[in-house]
């Protein structure tokens, strides 16, 4: 059924009516419409609500009104207009103001308005106060800038940001003093250039990685490596970061420079180490005192004691004057290799001091040593080898006397011909066979002494290098039992290590390991 055209025109009366008055009624946003050259010919309730203004103020009034000064004197109103007079549609969000002066954040959006033949006759501007949305994204975007301009600014801790693959993202004020390296120069890279070439041979950073991954941190302390290639005593704190699936986006890595803390740990150890021992050594000390100087004291007093009974037998005094002199001479040997041993511990204090240590060509040592036993080689047949030996950083005075002890000691427990081999090589730390705890350069050179004499029986590969301690008897064989005592110390002062292997009848051999670096 048609409508009559009065009617037909009703409806549509009624339907405009209905929808101007819903705009109208719109409180959540402003809703104005704009003649061709942006004044306002409409005014809705929800543009009051935002702007402040009564329809009677505004109707009539330029919509740059609302704009604040700066974006009219950039000539902002015009050129939104311009813009969706061109495109149909212009859209911005910016600061705008009230009538009392105060501002919100608008969102808006300018629409053109074509007649029939698809001119511009006006514009349609539709705004919403999202003043609370942009105060508290401000607020947020400022929190999230103070949080990482608070961690780029901290100078304790080197805090840097890891991609999932251990590449380096971020890069602190803290990292570039701890480490070493600018931003510029590290960003990009694999983090695994901080750990020492040991470290990396056992995949120690990925493996680190792996633990934060799968129980979410990863803990851990050692040395690492700064830009300049010197080391640092670093506590690492790797963290996984997870997206909202729980899935692993990125690593945070947390290092705080403990290097002072770890070396007075470090001292504390080696000074209760050395306390330790030089009460061992008092306690040899003691047993010297009671025992090894009080038994030539005895047979000192003795034989002054037979000679004074038998004064007039020349024969008898002559015999028991040689015995006499010969037990003063094994006390005098005895007091001076204290003394030697003594001046070592001495020696090894001021080490601590920076005493200074030079250059000591070991070839030239050996041939020194074998021209201070040359009649003893001659009387024993005895044949020194030597191969092409370092030149190490040392106390050139402690190195004679350490390789001295050691030729001695292979010439005094052997037989006959005697055959003694030095030579040298180069091993790592990891090459050292039971090494201390307390050895700490990477390098170090290997000194091997290797005799065919008559050996020992490994059980007592520690025992003598311990004051006093001897295997073999002095009737058979000479000496104070300090000799290798004295080796000991005298690698201990150069922060080396030194150990013995051997076999009754099989000779011996004696390995000194001396840092390189």
């Amino acid at each position: 059924m048609t409508l009559p055209k009065q009617d037909s025109e009703s409806s549509l009366q009624t339907r405009s009516d209905l929808y101007q008055k819903m705009i109208e009624e719109i409180e959540d946003y402003a809703i104005i419409l704009m003649d061709e050259k942006g004044i306002i010919r409409n005014w809705n309730k929800g543009a009051q609500k935002i702007k402040g203004y009564t329809e009677a103020e505004i109707i009539g009034k330029h919509f740059s009104i609302f704009y604040l000064p700066e974006d009219l004197a950039s000539g902002l109103p015009q050129k939104l207009m311009e813009q969706a007079r061109r495109t149909g549609r212009a859209v911005q969000e910016g600061w705008r103001k009230r009538k009392d002066g105060t501002k919100f954040w608008g969102s808006i959006t300018i629409t053109a308005i074509h007649d029939e033949e698809h001119n511009v006759i006006g514009y349609s501007k539709v705004t919403r106060d999202l003043t609370e949305k942009k105060i508290a994204e401000d607020q947020l975007r400022m929190s999230e800038e103070r949080y990482h301009q608070m961690i780029a600014e901290v100078q304790d801790y080197a805090i840097i940001l890891l991609s999932p693959e251990g590449l380096i993202e971020n890069w602190n004020i803290g990292a570039e003093k701890i480490k070493g390296y600018k931003a510029s120069e590290v960003v990009g890279k694999k983090f695994e250039v901080f750990y020492t070439p040991e470290d990396r041979a056992v995949n120690m950073p990925y493996r680190l990685l792996e633990e934060a991954r799968t129980t979410g941190r990863a803990a851990q302390e050692g040395w690492r490596v700064r830009k300049d290639g010197t080391r640092f005593w670093g506590s690492i704190t790797i963290t996984a970061l997870h997206d909202k699936n729980g899935d692993v986006i990125g690593f945070s890595k947390v290092t705080r420079d403990l290097t002072q803390q770890k070396i007075a740990e470090d001292k504390v150890i080696a000074y209760n180490a050395e306390l330790e021992m030089q009460n061992s050594e008092l306690e040899q000390f003691a047993y010297v005192a009671s025992h090894d100087l009080q038994e030539p004291l005895r047979k000192i007093q003795t034989f002054a004691e037979l000679i004074q009974e038998n004064y007039s037998d020349e024969e008898y005094v002559k015999r028991y004057f040689a015995k006499l002199e010969a037990s003063a001479q094994r006390m005098a040997e005895l007091v001076r290799s204290l003394l030697d041993y003594s001046r070592l511990a001495k020696d090894k204090e001021k080490g601590s001091r920076k005493v200074e240590q030079v250059d000591v060509d070991l070839n030239t040592i050996v041939e020194e040593v074998k021209q201070d036993f040359e009649l003893l080689i001659e009387e024993k047949k005895a044949i020194i080898i030597s191969n092409s030996l370092p030149v190490v950083k040392g106390n050139k005075m402690q190195i004679g006397q350490l390789i001295s002890n050691l030729i001695s000691n292979s010439l005094k427990f052997s037989k006959e011909n005697p055959i003694i081999r030095v030579s040298s090589s180069i091993v790592n730390l990891s090459q050292i066979p039971d090494a201390p705890e307390n050895l700490m350069a990477s390098r170090y050179y290997q000194i091997i002494f290797e005799d065919n004499g008559i050996g020992f029986e490994q059980q007592y590969d520690k025992i003598i290098f311990s004051l006093f301690q001897r295997l073999h008897g002095k009737q058979h064989f000479a000496g104070t039992g300090i000799g290798l005592a004295l080796c000991k110390k005298i690698v201990d002062n150069h922060h080396g290590h030194i150990s013995a292997v051997s076999a009754p009848g099989k000779g011996a051999t004696f390995n000194v390991y001396l840092p390189i670096e």
